[in-house]
Order: structure tokens, then C-alpha cells, then sequence
């Protein structure tokens, strides 16, 4: 059986917090509008969250001595790149 740690868990909430809230509104985008392509903005909003996320949770883990398991990490990752994007979105990106 696979073994999981806490950090492995921790990270993998992350990053799919992340690709889930970049993925999942491009994938109502493309069934409302199946000939929608790929923008790699996608890709850029993906990354900015994915370093917010991880700065964030890095810092708090250090500050609050706080560890958190995957569904903290998902939902802590998804709400962040929700904010990063909503806020490229108002600078024009």
C-alpha cells in the first residue's frame, strides 16, 4: 500500500487546489463554446496561484506552527488562486 506523508499530502493539495480552480472554468468555457482553444494565460494564472498558495502556506506553517492535511491544503490553494486571478482579472490580464 502507498504511503503518504503529511508534506507530500500537503503539497499535493496544493497543486490540485490550483489546477482545479484553473481547469474547471475553462472546462465550462469549452462546453458552452466547444471551439474555445487554449490560452497560455491559463498557464500564467496557474503559476502565479501555484506561488501564492505555496509562499502562504509556507509562511504560515513556519509563523503558526501549523501543519495542514490535503482538504486544508485543496481549499486554502483553490480560495487563494481565486483571489490572484479576480485580481489580474481587474489589473487587464
Amino acid at each position: 500500500m502507498l504511503e503518504v506523508n503529511e508534506m507530500e499530502s500537503f503539497y499535493a493539495g496544493i497543486l490540485l487546489g490550483v489546477l482545479t480552480r484553473t481547469f474547471v472554468p475553462y472546462l465550462v468555457k469549452l462546453k458552452k463554446n466547444p471551439n474555445l482553444k487554449w490560452q497560455n494565460k491559463y498557464l500564467v494564472a496557474a503559476f502565479a496561484g501555484l506561488i501564492l498558495a505555496l509562499l502562504t502556506a509556507i509562511i504560515l506553517a513556519k509563523t503558526l506552527h501549523y501543519t495542514m492535511d490535503f482538504w486544508t491544503a485543496f481549499t486554502s490553494a483553490f480560495t487563494l488562486h481565486s483571489l490572484s486571478r479576480e485580481t489580474q482579472k481587474v489589473l487587464g490580464y
